[in-house]
């Protein structure tokens, strides 16, 4: 798709290369008589550094009586911070996504030793899933706080909730128990990761947006990438609880930074009556219809199965919820979690879809190849951590790559059907894998789903900004990332289902006799009861760990194409065209020398989004 050719116009009515990114969004002075200087016009109304006049969003125009400028450094701050301030306040969001990152990966690699440790694998896949029902509940709810207590005390409450869950994940007792502190920790990894998006969409415009995502996600990258590894020597050291015990000072850290240097101009409307603005009553219905369905799920491939009718009850319960989720972000909510009418519009409904089913792929596989490391190439855990080092890196080179081009291209259509294609040659080559797989393809196979999950989430995340405008960021950030978190729900907890229950199936096929039900059951349980085995019993339960872990990869195929076809689905708009000129005075008040975001709010659509392309 070529570029269009677009130029913006200096005082002298010449042409001028659209190359120039801007950090306020005031009127310039205008000859069209819409704009035209009256007595209560501010002096220097529209003036920017040097003389240089500045107009909406990312573009800027030059005076007349200012001399050409060879080179003009681009600028990006859209909050009126110093440098310095700009950076440090960046890092401190990107800190918050490593340490969430970290902690996920941690939880993912130990998921072995943690559920052997009470032998209880049969509720290992319940150690993720709980923690992203949480995340799932809580995340919608971030996206409202924001705009009722302000974007620094939301992140300072996640914050709080994420350290106190891994302080009770250190010391639980008990496999229930350390489950239920997975749940509190996701309370706040809610916040972490949602309300840190929103503050990046504050800072910077769309066309940088994905710039800034890719570094997020290098951070993020850098937390997956070191939190494997170390999770599995502090493992195999000194024990799965001081993986806990080691984030609490980094994360401890982490809240002195965002404590003091979470500070800038953002609307939002404080309230006497807070808790009512809330949409509690959208957010249980929305957990109770996801929580039954996944109990439902975990308990048809349990150990010992319930009757049917307990589980179809389960199923019922979670459709009634949905239902009525629907009707009270309808009919009741003041201020809904999720806003149902954005869902019949073509771009947002595409990129739910697309954030849900690749999400669902990308936690169902990445749980499932550490397990294919232990428990069928019979790997340590930190050996299987160092697998997944490469794909935390080529996570983050992907959404760099996407940034780099949408910023230079404005366009993201064709960029996001080439990066979802490599997750479908990645779910291919996952398929393939068996005892036999070389060791090049288990350190490579699950590269370029990493970086076309790293690409995709970039590039829906610009594209839903750039669709429905900037005045409903906060909207869309918490529409994407709600589907992305039911999605991780529903990956963890199927991906662990659909295992044990074709594990099961083929154990029983393999292993016959007297006491091989109880065996059956520890092989179920633990899989480091696979090294304890006698070589014939050994390759019968990694042949049947690899059946299950099979069919989960041939899967992840159909989820891989079902993401590319609905990623396709986006309408693509042009972030590189002029904008419209303004007929009206921006409601844009400066507070302390800091731009108000309420400049962006009050843009005009068509005139901040340029021209849309089906």
């Amino acid at each position: 798709m070529a570029r269009p050719e677009t130029t913006r116009s200096n005082g002298n009515g010449a042409g001028r290369p659209a190359s120039v990114a801007n950090s306020f969004s005031t009127n310039a002075p205008s000859t069209n008589g819409a704009n035209t200087p009256t007595e209560r016009t501010r002096l220097l109304a529209g003036a920017g550094p040097n003389g240089v006049t500045v107009e909406r969003e990312d573009t800027i125009s030059y005076a007349t009586h200012v001399p050409e400028v060879p080179t003009q450094k681009a600028h990006y701050n859209l909050v009126g911070l110093s440098q310095y301030n700009f950076w440090v306040l960046c890092c401190s969001m990107w800190s918050c996504s490593f340490l969430a990152s970290f902690d996920g990966t941690i939880v993912a690699t130990l998921l072995g030793p943690i559920s052997s440790s009470f032998n209880a694998s049969d509720l290992g896949s319940w150690l993720g899933t709980s923690y992203l029902l949480s995340v799932c509940c809580f995340t919608p709810i971030y996206g409202r706080l924001c705009d009722i207590i302000g974007r620094q005390s939301s992140m300072l409450i996640a914050l709080s909730f994420f350290t106190l869950g891994n302080v009770l994940c250190a010391v639980a007792p008990t496999m229930e128990l350390l489950i239920a502190a997975r749940m509190v920790a996701g309370i706040g990894g809610g916040g972490l990761t949602s309300v840190g998006s929103t503050i990046m969409s504050d800072l910077v415009p769309i066309t940088h947006r994905g710039i800034f995502q890719g570094w997020g996600n290098i951070f993020f990258a850098l937390g997956s990438g070191l939190g494997a590894p170390i999770g599995g020597m502090i493992s195999d050291k000194v024990g799965w609880r001081w993986a806990f015990y080691f984030q609490i000072p980094l994360l401890i850290m982490a809240g002195a930074l965002i404590w003091f240097k979470v500070r800038y101009n953002s609307e939002f409307k404080p309230s006497g009556n807070i808790l009512k603005r809330i949409d509690f009553l959208g957010s249980g219905l929305l957990a109770a219809s996801i929580g039954s369905a996944l109990l439902a799920i975990s308990m048809m491939t349990s150990i010992s199965p319930p009757e049917s009718r307990i589980t179809n009850g389960l199923f019922v319960i979670s459709a009634i919820s949905f239902l009525l989720f629907i009707y009270v972000e309808l009919k009741v909510a003041n201020e809904p979690i999720l806003p149902v009418e954005l869902l019949t519009q073509r771009t947002p409904i595409a990129v739910a879809v697309n954030n849900f089913t690749i999400s669902v792929l990308s936690f169902g596989t990445m749980y499932s190849v550490p397990l294919f490391f232990q428990a069928v190439r019979l790997m340590t855990a930190t050996e299987a951590g160092q697998h997944m080092v490469p794909n935390s890196v080529l996570g983050s080179v992907g959404s760099l790559f996407t940034g780099y081009i949408v910023r230079k291209t404005g366009r993201y259509w064709w960029l996001t059907a080439f990066c979802g294609f490599w997750a479908v040659v990645s779910a291919l080559l996952l398929s393939t894998w068996d005892l036999n797989t070389s060791d090049f393809l288990l350190w490579t196979s699950f590269c370029p789903m990493a970086f076309a999950m790293g690409s995709v989430t970039t590039l829906t995340i610009v594209g839903l900004i750039a669709d429905i405008g900037r005045e409903h960021v906060a909207v869309a950030t918490s529409l994407s990332y709600m589907f992305r978190t039911i999605g991780q729900v529903l990956g963890v907890a199927l991906s662990g289902a659909l295992t044990q229950a074709v594990l099961k199936r083929e154990l029983h096929k393999r292993i016959t006799g007297p006491g091989s039900e109880e065996l059956i059951l520890r092989i179920r349980q633990s899989s480091e009861e696979i090294r304890k085995l006698s070589p014939k019993l050994q390759l019968a339960a990694t042949t049947s760990y690899g059946k299950a872990l099979h069919a989960v990869f041939v899967c992840s195929v159909v989820l891989a194409v079902i993401g590319v076809l609905s990623g396709m689905g986006m309408r693509e708009v042009d972030m590189n065209k002029k904008p419209a000129p303004l007929t009206t005075e921006p409601e844009s008040i400066e507070e302390g020398g800091q731009r108000s975001y309420a400049a962006v709010a009050n843009t005009p659509r068509d005139a901040r989004n340029g021209s849309a392309q089906a």
